[in-house]
């Protein structure tokens, strides 16, 4: 037995590949993912609107609570209640405040102003529910104390507001912040993760391991098309995937479409390119089947956590957060929640469509090199 725990000792330690991944990963993991681990949003981008919304600005200066959680990014009195749900749905802000509710400043903040929020930001719109509820409160006493301390006889002012949150805020796109309008969009993306990062990725390693890769190098096959041929299958079968848990998603949980489908079946396609050309890159360095599903983990695991599907982006620091911007996941979420929840349309998410793309181009570049390499080498060690 001794023997046998030495053997195992000595393979693993020429076996550099996993014993990173038995010793640096779990320590890697547990500092990202301990960063990442946040529901809280710190700050609040707003955009205020209105005839009066210079002088609400100011009045807002005055308060700490605005200082410390709001981040007013525009002012802009040319603008009115209609344009509030479009600067939303273009994601300009978190929250816009629309003020034209009068000048006069005796009256109750919230019969001054009205706040809209994009309800398919889940966290960022329940921590600025928060915010405007504190800022309308602490409103609310100072006109209490201020009655109080000039000896008036009613003990809250005339105009005083309630806590109600309906009769401050506004949430848009999903009303009543349900959890599953904004994960079911998130889900379809990474069940199209686990297709094409982990089922493809045993494909050339299967090659391999059968003996049959040295047959596709001597075959008159350029190896973009046995990429093609090799994903094909796993393509189509994604694409079936989706449309099934879109249509469940859909169904089930009531969540909404109301954008346009070709927009959404053009980002799914180039998505599964990204991630499929992925799952081939990973085959194409892996000696075996464990291998590529260690690989295929480690590409998925960090997708699910630093994309924005279950932490804010927003909440992350920008140590962990800039890793998230590199991931597809985190781009193909914000177009499918932009079209299923606010029915956005290509001229507010050919950001996001782009880095797709540039992604699929340079995964497919990559992942075509590395699979030349690896049929000139016969299957050799890469």
């Amino acid at each position: 037995m001794r023997a046998l725990i030495v053997k195992e000792f000595r393979e693993l330690a020429r076996d550099h590949r996993t014993l990173a991944m038995l010793v640096v990963l779990p320590v890697l993991l547990l500092v990202i993912f301990g960063y990442a681990a946040n529901f809280s949003v710190d700050r609040v981008s707003v955009i205020v609107v209105g005839s009066e919304a210079e002088s609400l600005v100011t009045e807002l200066d005055g308060s700490d609570i605005a200082k410390d959680d709001l981040d007013i990014i525009r002012v802009d009195a040319a603008l009115d209640t209609a344009d509030a749900e479009s600067l939303l749905r273009d994601q300009e802000a978190d929250a816009v405040i629309v003020a034209d509710g009068g000048s006069d400043t005796d009256a109750a903040l919230s019969s001054r102003m009205r706040v809209y929020l994009d309800g398919s930001d889940l966290f960022t719109a329940q921590s600025a529910q928060g915010v405007f509820l504190r800022l309308v409160a602490e409103d609310a006493s100072a006109r209490m104390a201020a009655a109080q301390a000039s000896g008036a006889t009613a003990s809250v002012p005339a105009g005083t507001p309630s806590l109600d949150t309906d009769e401050v805020v506004t949430v848009l796109f999903n009303p009543d912040l349900k959890t599953s309008w904004v994960m079911v969009p998130g889900l379809i993306g990474m069940i199209l993760l686990f297709i094409g990062g982990l089922i493809t990725s045993i494909g050339v390693v299967r090659e391999r391991e059968t003996g049959t890769l040295e047959q596709l190098a001597v075959m008159p096959l350029r190896p973009s098309a046995i990429i093609v041929g090799k994903i094909a299958p796993y393509f189509l079968l994604a694409l079936v995937d989706m449309a099934a848990v879109t249509a469940l998603g859909v169904w089930l949980f009531d969540v909404p479409f109301v954008g346009s489908l070709w927009l959404f079946s053009l980002a799914a396609v180039v998505f599964l390119f990204v991630v499929l050309g992925i799952g081939v890159m990973i085959s194409t360095v892996s000696q075996n089947t464990g291998q590529a599903i260690q690989m295929a983990i480690l590409f998925v695991v960090p997708q699910i956590l630093l994309s924005g599907l279950i932490f804010p982006l927003d909440s992350m620091p920008m140590g962990v957060r800039w890793i998230g911007y590199i991931l597809p996941l985190t781009w193909f979420r914000e177009v499918v929640q932009g079209v299923m929840l606010r029915g956005a349309g290509l001229d507010s998410l050919w950001l996001p469509l782009t880095i797709l793309a540039v992604m699929a181009v340079v995964v497919f570049g990559v992942a075509t090199a590395r699979m030349r390499f690896s049929l000139t080498h016969g299957g050799a060690r890469s």
